[in-house]
């Protein structure tokens, strides 16, 4: 069973350091559920100056999650000291249902070789095949054997071809959704969108953690606290 992990940081300083050790300790977390590999992705460059420019960087490794961790901290082109106000970064295990165990096979999964979109997935697409095909017809060439694949490349398709220039991420997500079959827990990352992470399940579980000094208010999602009188 997969498991994905994503962690943001929103004006709270972080060296890429701790953000990975963040994702990597998420996913040492996850390793109860069984799985045969293991990836993460964070916001490529290697200064401040070209590091909203840069695609996000992919990191992914066959086996145990120590495994890549070992194959992060081995990087000599990964600035570690780099440090982040806002950002997203997101992590996943895999237990191989689509395709053998492989780097190539494992989460997370992207649009294009510039990662303009990249996603971590728990479940199955049951709708995978025909939406591959679909997207083939339109040029798409794939280069896994999972079904998460038709994901990231659907939506960067639509949001080639979205007509509203405005459209925002969460908008976007919900498009992608509509054509989906089966179960998911879904969570995306795009260099459109920095900074910005979308989580959404249709079957699978997902659960939203939120750390802060101050209590939060949101409209979208209830937020409770203990002691609140609405948790009773």
């Amino acid at each position: 069973m997969c498991g994905i992990f994503a962690y943001i940081n929103y004006l709270v300083p972080q060296q890429r350091k701790a953000i990975l050790e963040t994702l990597i300790n998420g996913l040492k977390r996850l390793e109860y559920r069984g799985y045969d590999s293991a990836g993460v992705a964070i916001d490529g460059g290697n200064d401040s100056n070209d590091a909203k420019q840069s695609p996000p960087q992919i990191i992914k490794k066959r086996g145990k999650v120590r495994a890549l961790e070992e194959e992060i901290y081995s990087k000599d082109d990964l600035n570690l000291d780099l440090e982040y106000d806002i950002h997203c970064g997101i992590a996943h295990t895999r237990w191989a249902t689509h395709g053998v165990p492989s780097a190539i096979n494992s989460h997370p999964q992207r649009s294009d070789a510039n990662n303009q979109f990249i996603v971590v997935h728990n479940g199955i697409i049951t709708n995978y095949k025909d939406i591959k095909t679909f997207l083939e017809s339109k040029g798409h060439e794939f280069e896994s054997d999972t079904d998460t694949e038709v994901i990231a490349k659907l939506i960067l398709y639509l949001y080639n071809t979205r007509d509203d220039a405005k459209m925002s991420f969460r908008e976007l997500v919900e498009n992608v959704i509509q054509q989906l079959e089966g179960a998911f827990a879904l969570a995306f990352k795009s260099i459109h969108y920095p900074g910005e992470c979308v989580a959404t399940r249709r079957g699978s579980p997902l659960l939203i953690g939120i750390k802060a000094k101050n209590r939060l208010t949101s409209n979208h999602v209830p937020i409770l606290y203990p002691g609140d009188p609405r948790d009773q």
